[in-house]
């Protein structure tokens, strides 16, 4: 499985939440720490976007990242909740991943608008 079910939605105009319960069986996990998983963080960023494509259609192409900041691990077994943040004007992505314990990581994700 590549990407967790996300329970949730848009909850604002420019805001979007999902539940994100963090499986054993994801792909991020295969090969990266067999004896103490954790989740890469190239794989946060690529739920942060595949959820804000879900959650906001016509993000564009992908342009870059900045302030990507990764504060804990992700481990299997883990909730989370995405909070996600668009700025359509800026062609932002806002994102922060959270667990039980506070911030696991955040970042903004930048998009050339569809056009």
């Amino acid at each position: 499985m590549r990407f967790p079910e996300g329970r949730g939605g848009t909850v604002a105009p420019g805001r979007a939440e999902f539940a994100i319960q963090v499986e054993a069986d994801l792909l991020g996990f295969q090969g990266h720490f067999p004896q103490e998983p954790i989740l890469p963080g190239v794989t946060q960023l690529d739920w942060a976007v595949h959820f804000g494509r879900l959650a906001f259609p016509g993000l564009g192409a992908f342009r870059g990242v900045d302030q990507l900041k990764f504060k804990e691990p992700i481990r299997p077994g883990e909730a989370l909740v995405l909070q996600l943040e668009h700025d359509p004007e800026r062609g932002r992505l806002r994102f922060a991943l959270r667990g039980a314990a506070g911030p696991k990581s955040s970042g903004v994700v930048r998009f050339h608008p569809e056009g």
